[in-house]
């Protein structure tokens, strides 16, 4: 599950800049897909299945980088993936080896995030207290939890569910594609972009440069059948994708590009 950086013309986006879409562009969806663009003013056009709620996934891990972003690059913290750690496993049976918080995002190793997010949350209840911690956890993660968190002042135990493992995790193409284009959200933006432009520079074609995060994550009931996330942004405007079936991370690019009419490089 990587995350790749390309750079695209603005034109090549035109859709993205106006509610009334150019016929030639209007995205053609499968049944099942969803698409949400958005920009600075917030939503500006829904496609398909936009408004249907799905588990995000490894999409989580931009939660993450959104609440802990600085502190983690400020520690480079680092992590041994071996493919299992305490019980807990890595959607790569292999492991990831050593990573860094940009290797770890790019190929999302949910094991590294679940061992630095338990951290933080222990550093919380120590400097702030039980109560704080958990408004700090509410702050970023409140509006994918919907009412699956019992209410109260108790921290939730972090397990791999809050690093987009099940259900407990859910969004639409609108909602994600909103909250990440708001003007709250410019710091996660500006955050990815330092930390993964110097792993993709080769991937950087000439121009304004749009990074894409692929995410799986299971069909509730069915933990056979994969859901694919596509989120993608420069900074301005933002697509989501939803794949409500597919196999793999490289798919859900590739159908982003040809529902965009992106180019093929």
């Amino acid at each position: 599950m990587k995350i790749i950086l390309f750079a695209f013309s603005v034109s090549a986006l035109a859709l993205a800049q106006a509610a009334k879409v150019p016929p030639a562009l209007t995205p053609v969806l499968l049944p099942g897909e969803g698409l949400a663009i958005a920009g600075p003013t917030g939503l500006q056009k829904g496609y398909g299945e936009s408004k249907v709620e799905a588990p995000m996934g490894s999409l989580a891990e931009l939660l993450w980088l959104r609440l802990e972003g600085d502190d983690w690059g400020g520690r480079q913290v680092a992590f041994k993936c071996k493919g299992e750690w305490n019980g807990f496993h890595c959607w790569n049976p292999k492991g990831h080896g050593r990573v860094d918080l940009a290797k770890a995002t790019s190929e999302s190793c949910n094991l590294a995030f679940l061992f630095w997010a338990m951290q933080s949350v222990e550093g919380w209840k120590h400097d702030y207290g039980e109560g704080a911690a958990r408004l700090r956890l509410e702050l970023v993660f409140k509006p994918f939890l919907g009412n699956r968190l019992p209410a109260g002042d108790v921290l939730p135990v972090i397990t791999p569910a809050w690093v987009g493992e099940g259900d407990l995790l859910r969004t639409t193409p609108e909602a994600l594609a909103t909250w990440m284009a708001d003007q709250d959200q410019e710091e996660l933006r500006n955050r990815f972009k330092r930390l993964m432009g110097g792993a993709f520079d080769g991937w950087i074609i000439k121009g304004a440069p749009w990074w894409f995060k692929t995410g799986i994550s299971k069909v509730s009931g069915d933990t056979t059948v994969n859901t694919i996330w596509v989120a993608g942004s420069d900074g301005e405007s933002t697509v989501v994708l939803h794949l409500p079936k597919g196999r793999g991370p490289t798919e859900g690019l590739a159908r982003m590009k040809e529902i965009l009419h992106l180019p093929k490089k």
